[in-house]
């Protein structure tokens, strides 16, 4: 586990050390080792690893991450520089680099972030992989240029204003996370995943994208059913080898479902008799059958088999440290079993696999489905609507009163369905941010977010533009992101092989129905493993759970915590209607969305008083969600 930042001052009169407080912050991710380089005015450092420099060309490298393909790398760089080259993963980053410019990141293929400091050529480079498996922030404003690992770094430098995003804020009430570019707070961004930044040593700088998942949607695959199969289970056969440490101790998370039991089939056939680890969380109560089929998967691989219930009183335990080690507010209640399950896998090993995007890139889940998907019974009256909208009133209203326009245009280039499901996949709706948070009504459009992915218009099946949505939001912005800074919290290497982009480009070529049955859900993964896997594991249908952890509520633990909210920062500072959170408790025993919307609120009154009203720590403060919620 490593972490990278850097720091460009406005001139070299105001330097003054500010890496060190940016990578102390840094210090959770890489223990006691670090290192820095300064030029002029900048400072480039890393932790949990050293910096590798090339005297001769001066280029300075920090690198967070792994590649999977050094030795087609370097074979490829050998041929074309024709010039001795070590197998060193830093080594040929940079000869790749030297060879190809800003273009070399094509030719990495890896979970990575990395900065490239290049004298001579007077720019700086900043990137992310593919899919966003490695974090990234950066922060322009006052000629101040600061990049790293994590959102606290960045902060801790005190350069940067610890105020709310509130239109963040906004956008993670819809979402239950903050997405794509945006951060929580105000003027520091996400570098995109498949992006790259280049700030030039005149100040000018630009954001570019070097890859195109979209693009492979257009491309339609020829393949029979069983050279597809084929070729797919010879790509995840090859992702999960290519991640195996050698003479290690790996692990496996095992959640139930197919894509954790896919990973322990394929772990298997590397590993051959070679003894491995499983390790399943449940909440009590709550998830018996998934405990149940990961225990069947356990059994089926020989596997040794570590579970953990979490009872309701240990729901609260760990929170606040969770929300710290996050970085960003997350609603998912998910994020303290995973808290736990990379806990519990620390304990036996530091490297540990899981199924982790295989929902969303083989179309696993229910909420893909009809039976989870409202469709309309007007699909084609709402077609012809548009199509007349188009061609006929708006061209009309341009030329009457082009302010009237502009809604129906923005509407007109709209698809209904994906707009649905967006809107089916939300927590809030804009109606109840709007009761629960009037001043933020209105500073998060979901249609307008939506526009955003303009590349949706190549994707034909409905099914598969659903799957590009994730892959671009929900699949980094929240699974991701809650794993890679819990696993790295507790010193896990985590390893991810749905999340190749072969697998994933492969996967895009493949015509997904338009409507997707329930039966329909994984069914190139189901094929694959139906020798492999007990039925009652490959074909357990995986859905919505709209009223998870409902029953917990008769704990008075957790009633008492959503009281405090009441006096809390976020209702004080008039973020959040104290009526509102009111009515939300006394409902509690009532309606099916009080508890998700009072636990979002607690997330994000958590974090409000970390990252806001706290100076920036670089430890999580040792304390009860109650004590959190009682200061100040």
């Amino acid at each position: 586990m490593e972490g990278i930042a850097g720091i460009v001052y406005p001139d070299i009169f105001q330097m003054n050390n500010l890496s060190i407080p940016l990578l102390n912050a840094l210090k959770m991710r890489g223990g006691n080792v670090s290192d820095s380089y300064t030029f002029r005015n900048i400072e480039l450092g890393c932790v949990g690893t050293k910096l590798f420099i090339l005297p001769k060309k001066n280029i300075v490298l920090a690198f967070d991450g792994n590649l999977y393909n050094l030795k087609d790398l370097h074979k490829e760089l050998t041929k074309t520089i024709q010039a001795p080259l070590k197998l060193n993963v830093r080594e040929l980053i940079l000869a790749a680099y030297i060879c190809w410019g800003p273009s070399f990141l094509k030719y990495l293929d890896g979970d990575f972030a990395l900065a490239i400091l290049d004298q001579e050529k007077e720019r700086m480079i900043i990137a992310r992989d593919r899919i966003g498996k490695k974090p990234l922030y950066w922060y322009h404003q006052s000629h101040y240029f600061i990049f790293a690992s994590e959102l606290k770094a960045i902060l801790a430098t005190g350069v940067v204003a610890q105020t709310p995003a509130i239109d963040a804020f906004a956008a993670y009430l819809t979402f239950g996370y903050v997405p794509q570019d945006m951060s929580p707070i105000q003027n520091i961004c996400k570098l995109l995943p498949g992006h790259y930044l280049q700030l030039n040593f005149d100040g000018s700088k630009f954001i570019e994208s070097y890859w195109s998942y979209s693009s492979y949607f257009k491309k339609s695959s020829n393949d029979s059913k069983r050279t597809l199969l084929s070729q797919l289970d010879a790509l995840i056969y090859r992702s999960v080898e290519a991640r195996m440490p050698e003479n290690k101790p790996v692990g496996c998370f095992l959640s139930g479902g197919l894509g954790s039991a896919s990973i322990a089939y394929y772990m298997r056939k590397v590993l051959e008799e070679r003894p491995f680890a499983a390790f399943t969380v449940g909440f009590e109560k709550e998830n018996e059958e998934d405990v149940k089929a990961a225990k069947e998967t356990a059994l089926q691989f020989h596997l040794l088999h570590y579970t953990e219930q979490i009872p309701p009183s240990d729901l609260l335990s760990d929170l606040v440290k969770i929300i710290w080690y996050l970085d960003e507010p997350l609603a998912d209640p998910n994020i303290v079993a995973t808290w736990r399950l990379a806990k519990l896998a620390s304990t036996k090993t530091h490297t540990v696999f899981s199924g982790m995007g295989s929902d969303e890139i083989f179309a696993g889940h229910n909420r893909y489905t009809t039976e989870e998907r409202e469709q309309s019974f007007f699909s084609p009256l709402a077609q012809f609507t548009m199509q007349m909208m188009r061609s006929f009133l708006i061209p009309l209203l341009s030329v009457v009163n082009k302010s009237w326009a502009y809604p129906l245009l923005r509407h007109a280039g709209t698809n209904p369905w994906q707009f649905n499901y967006m809107k089916k996949n939300t927590i809030f709706s804009e109606r109840e941010i709007a009761r629960a948070a009037p001043k933020l009504a209105g500073l998060f459009d979901p249609e307008v977010f939506l526009h955003k992915f303009h590349h949706l218009e190549r994707i034909k099946s409905l099914t598969s533009s659903f799957l590009y949505f994730d892959v671009k939001t929900r699949l980094p912005d929240c699974f991701i992101l809650q794993y890679e800074r819990l696993t790295t919290a507790h010193q896990l290497q985590w390893c991810t092989p749905f999340l190749d982009h072969h697998l994933i480009e492969y996967l895009a070529t493949f015509q997904e129905p338009e409507y997707l049955d329930e039966s329909e859900t994984a069914s190139f993964l189901k094929a694959i493993m139906k020798a492999a896997l007990p039925s009652s594991v490959a074909q357990r249908p995986k859905k919505t759970r709209q009223t998870f952890l409902r029953e917990w509520l008769i704990t008075p633990q957790i009633r008492e915590v959503f009281l405090l909210l009441k006096r809390g920062s976020l209702v004080e500072s008039g973020l959040i209607s104290l009526r509102w959170v009111q009515m939300q408790i006394d409902q509690l025993q009532t309606s099916p969305y009080a508890f998700k919307y009072l636990w979002s609120v607690l997330i994000l009154e958590i974090w409000f008083r970390l990252y806001i009203n706290r100076p920036i720590s670089s430890e999580p403060p040792n304390l009860s969600v109650k004590e959190i919620l009682l200061e100040y």
